[in-house]
């Protein structure tokens, strides 16, 4: 890094030099983010929590602070601190709204766009992705359910499912603007998109990368226990129709067609799937279960070749690995009389949210390389002109040295969630809760007429819970 910087002070004004260089440190210029991330994933496995949201609170200032607040709120939030996640996850959205609400470029916006242009993408603010942004509103739903506040869970579900309406109409027009906008660059790499086939067959388990089937049921189960059976009917269908394989979707959506006299959409769905209703249990209460699985998976780095008027250059590009992460069910034991629950069943892969969001933005990226590689190669040759070959040299080296590609994404986000959702006769169990990979004990109580909330994060070998009763 300290000979990029020398590089980087022979060759670029010293205004935009400012720029990089305090950038470095808190951006992924020239380390790559995925690396950054891993000492803070193992603390998290390890339960060294603080240890994660200490090293992660030291850029809550920094060019990525969305990046960072948002690592640091779920960190926070697996160790059951709701109030420093809440608080970390509000100055999150609060710093994503003050990007998007900004109508002049501001000098900072300016500086950043300069440097990328000179360096890599890594230099632009991370500004998240619309599937990340959902699961900002969803985690800070749970951060307030899991507080007994059901007005904030409510107003921060609505939320999630309206970013998920504006993600929608927003991506529409992004695509046809790109496109008619891009359509010389385009042409000129009609084949680029081969390049990343090896991640395409997981991109294709979801239609787009920001429906999120989980975030919906979520919100049904909140409307539920807001006492508002028609609202979670609509919100369970929405849910249904992005994940129609989840069993206990089915029967939530049967069970409330059946009580709410939706006859035409119970015939339907009767025929649809060939689930058996639960018989009736005196005395009883719901054990529902929110897992959340792993972490997301991380970005890799691939060369491709890109063609510009210059000719043809090896340009570094995000990727994910083809590899499809498993997805073992969590299984629910009564460890008081060995007696099997059940288990829980995936309803969203954030995996595959994660491909196709990485797909959808291919194409953009590959325009911004483009242009960068044209940039580097005429300032190469200008520096050449009037400073000589060396110089020239350094600048082809600085070219080499950031030639990196954007692996940047909210890496303690969760692989999949899975849920599981069950009637029980009242009283206190001992639940013994295990994936194959990890294992943990939840003592629990199932109150008559009341739904038990169990949340269960599996990292690594570790499982974190948390429980309330509403």
């Amino acid at each position: 890094m300290k000979l990029a910087h020398k590089i980087l002070r022979l060759l670029i004004t010293p205004a935009l030099s400012l720029t990089l260089l305090g950038g470095c440190a808190t951006t992924s210029v020239f380390k790559s983010y995925p690396s950054q991330l891993a000492t803070i994933k193992q603390q998290i496995e390890a339960r060294q929590i603080t240890l994660a949201t200490d090293k992660l609170n030291k850029y809550r200032n920094s060019a990525d602070k969305i990046l960072y607040l948002m690592e640091r709120g779920r960190a926070a939030q697996i160790a059951n601190d709701n109030k420093t996640s809440i608080e970390d996850y509000q100055q999150a959205k609060h710093a994503i709204a003050s990007l998007e609400q900004k109508a002049i470029v501001s000098a900072s916006d300016t500086g950043s766009k300069a440097a990328a242009m000179f360096t890599n993408d890594n230099a632009i603010p991370y500004t998240s992705e619309p599937y990340e942004r959902i699961f900002l509103y969803h985690f800070q739903a749970m951060n307030y359910l899991f507080s007994n506040d059901l007005d904030g869970a409510m107003v921060e579900v609505r939320r999630a499912n309206e970013e998920q309406q504006l993600a929608f109409h927003k991506h529409e027009k992004e695509i046809v603007k790109s496109q008619e906008k891009n359509s010389e660059t385009l042409d000129k790499n009609k084949s680029f998109m081969d390049s990343f086939k090896g991640f395409a067959d997981i991109a294709n388990r979801v239609e787009n990368s920001y429906q999120n089937a989980y975030t919906f049921y979520a919100s049904g189960v909140i409307w539920e226990l807001e006492g508002k059976p028609n609202d979670a009917y609509i919100d369970y269908k929405k849910a249904l129709e992005i994940f129609p394989e989840n069993p206990y979707l089915q029967k939530d959506v049967l069970r409330l067609a059946q009580s709410l006299s939706m006859r035409a959409d119970l015939a339907r769905f009767k025929k649809q799937f060939k689930v058996r209703n639960n018989k009736p249990v005196k005395n009883s209460g719901e054990l529902i279960v929110f897992f959340e699985h792993g972490f997301a998976p991380v970005k890799q780095e691939i060369k491709v070749p890109l063609i510009t008027h210059h000719g043809v250059s090896s340009v570094a590009f995000p990727t994910y690995a083809p590899t499809w992460n498993l997805t073992p069910p969590l299984m629910i034991t009564d460890a008081n009389n060995s007696v099997l629950l059940g288990a829980t069943s995936p309803i969203v892969y954030v995996q595959a949210l994660a491909a196709q969001a990485l797909r959808e933005d291919l194409p953009g990226i590959m325009v911004r390389q483009v242009l960068r590689v044209v940039a580097k190669k005429e300032t190469a040759d200008q520096i050449g002109k009037n400073l000589g070959p060396g110089a020239q040299i350094a600048s082809t080296l600085f070219n080499f040295v950031t030639e990196k590609a954007d692996l940047r994404s909210w890496l303690t986000l969760p692989n999949d969630a899975q849920i599981f959702r069950n009637t029980l006769a009242s009283g206190e169990y001992n639940l013994q809760l295990t994936n194959g990979m990890a294992f943990a004990l939840a003592p629990i109580k199932i109150v008559p007429g009341k739904k038990t909330i169990l949340r269960v994060i599996s990292t690594g070998e570790t499982m974190h819970t948390n429980v309330i009763i509403l």
